[in-house]
């Protein structure tokens, strides 16, 4: 499958209009959709690094799927790194969602969502 028929499987299957990944990563909505009717060849890795954004991608997962990089072996489970607590990453890093650096209001906020969504859980473990 080409790249850009990737594209655009990936853009719907988030639920996104070609405008979303537009305002989302300020790569123009004409760019977009000539990426994905083929007119353009494999953006650079720059356009795909905003595109992953738009996307709610990993960005070396969109580099894989332009065939810049090539596909990494599956980790096996005893090798790989230690949960992390979700709380402390929260609290102790810089966050941006959707292009927006969130403040330590915003921070606070998801904390609380977080914690009321998996109080529920623990209430009843059957749920979720």
């Amino acid at each position: 499958m080409e790249f850009y028929q990737k594209l655009r499987d990936l853009r719907k299957l988030r639920g996104y209009t070609i405008r979303e990944v537009s305002d989302r990563s300020g790569v123009s909505p004409a760019y977009i959709s000539q990426l994905e009717n083929g007119n353009r060849g494999v953006p650079s890795p720059e356009i795909l690094m905003k595109l992953s954004e738009g996307l709610n991608i990993s960005y070396s997962d969109l580099m894989g799927i332009a065939g810049y990089l090539e596909k990494e072996l599956s980790i096996p489970k005893e090798d790989q790194a230690p949960p992390v607590n979700l709380r402390r990453f929260i609290r102790e890093n810089h966050i941006m969602f959707d292009g927006i650096v969130l403040t330590e209001e915003d921070k606070e906020w998801i904390e609380r969502v977080l914690s009321a969504l998996f109080w529920i859980r623990k209430q009843d473990p059957h749920e979720g």
